[in-house]
């Protein structure tokens, strides 16, 4: 039987950390001017991401969370940055800026008016039986209307039983498959897509075939 996480006080110092870690960097990505630190602090803040998972027992998403965010796309991304002339200098403002703002405060009001006003359980509170359904499963029995729930698989039932994993179960064997067989083609799209966003930043960084002209006119002179 796999345990219910317990919520010790060592955990939510963990999340509480990865959350301002997470924030911090975020901050820093929509304010600094220089994109290659911005991109740095973007890899900070998907790895803030990836604890938050591991705290919440996540860890497959997690591990996932900074081999692909971290690991790749933020690494890509700073490599671009390096080889790309006169983007480490930052853009021009944008505009619209006064109206981003307003709009990022009001969906922050939303989530924290949903979140206070949210009647939260603890994990303490869950009776044997939900526990059981969340890291054991539990099976339905019965079609339409008519279904219920058992904890056990009932024996000598004409009825129909399907069985369900509870949302504890180990599962990252089957997700692993699920990526292998029925998403194969998406896998494979993704990665195709990370290497054509390889090749545009090589062609980028390649000089004009106008400015090559000119600097061999001046050279010649």
């Amino acid at each position: 039987m796999t345990p219910v996480m317990e919520v010790s006080a060592l955990t939510t110092i963990a999340f509480w950390a990865a959350s301002a870690m997470t924030l911090g960097f975020a901050a820093i990505v929509v304010t600094q001017r220089d994109v290659f630190r911005a991109a740095i602090a973007l890899a900070g803040s998907f790895l803030g991401v990836g604890i938050l998972y591991f705290v919440l027992s996540a860890e497959f998403v997690g591990v996932v969370q900074i081999l692909v965010y971290v690991g790749a796309i933020s690494v890509l991304m700073a490599f671009a940055v390096m080889f790309i002339q006169d983007i480490a200098s930052g853009s021009r403002p944008a505009q619209g800026r006064l109206v981003g703002v307003a709009a990022a405060v009001l969906v922050f009001a939303a989530l924290a008016f949903t979140a206070y006003n949210t009647e939260w359980s603890s994990q303490n509170e869950l009776s044997p039986d939900a526990v059981v359904a969340l890291t054991e499963g539990y099976y339905e029995v019965g079609e339409g209307d008519d279904i219920r729930v058992e904890l056990t698989e009932p024996a000598g039932d004409n009825d129909v039983v399907v069985a369900n994993g509870g949302a504890f179960v180990e599962s990252t064997g089957a997700v692993g498959v699920l990526l292998v067989r029925e998403y194969m083609l998406a896998f494979e799209i993704i990665g195709l897509l990370l290497v054509a966003a390889l090749i545009g930043g090589l062609l980028l960084m390649r000089n004009p075939p106008s400015s090559n002209k000119t600097e061999k006119g001046d050279a010649s002179v």
